[in-house]
């Protein structure tokens, strides 16, 4: 992974980690279907199951940044650091 990428599933750890994140989360699941993902399928209209299996991959990605191992790589090296700073950047 590179540090952007690390950086990036940071942020996302850190902005649904404390109540305020996990009940945006929790609406977000309900939603997007996380719970009930049958109910994205529309039998009347394929336009609202497209857009309902849109809402579903948002949320899913979500869990994907959330739930990503950032100790670990495939030889088992740590590769978790804070995101560097913009000064840390310039030098």
């Amino acid at each position: 992974m590179t540090d952007e990428q690390i950086a990036k599933s940071m942020a996302y750890k850190r902005l649904f980690a404390g109540e305020d994140g996990n009940k945006v989360l929790k609406d977000l699941e309900r939603y997007g279907f996380y719970e009930k993902p049958d109910l994205c399928f529309d039998p009347l209209s394929d336009r609202v199951t497209c857009f309902n299996l849109g809402k579903a991959a948002i949320v899913r990605y979500i869990h994907q940044e959330i739930d990503r191992d950032l100790t670990k790589t495939k030889d088992n090296k740590a590769v978790h650091r804070e995101p560097i700073s913009e000064r840390e950047k310039e030098q």
